[in-house]
């Protein structure tokens, strides 16, 4: 985590679990979400691991459900995700991506 910025925090994706919409080295704005936050299909949110105290996962959102949140990465060969770690509880919700600075060696970020 780089930074705090009021409802927004800036963290640095480390792994490959999001390639290639995020590489490793790249920053991610996070919009904090409240209580009862509107959550869309596809959208790449940030939770805390539910069977690691304090890492961070970031995934893109399969399924909501009675269950709580199916989220999975988008490159599966480097992802550690629902498929391993079940539906991940709404309780355990930090934020949603809200933008990206690409990495100075990325493709993108060129």
């Amino acid at each position: 985590m780089l930074l705090f910025c009021g409802r927004r925090l800036l963290l640095r994706i480390e792994g490959r679990s999001m390639q290639p919409a995020l590489q490793p080295g790249d920053r991610v704005l996070v919009r904090r979400l409240g209580s009862n936050p509107i959550l869309r299909v596809g959208s790449v949110l940030v939770t805390w691991h539910p069977q690691r105290t304090n890492l961070r996962l970031i995934k893109r959102l399969n399924r909501l459900d009675s269950t709580g949140l199916w989220l999975l990465g988008d490159n599966p060969a480097e992802s550690t995700d629902s498929r391993q770690l079940g539906p991940v509880a709404t309780s355990l919700l930090i934020g949603e991506v809200v933008g990206r600075l690409p990495s100075r060696g990325s493709e993108q970020g060129r």
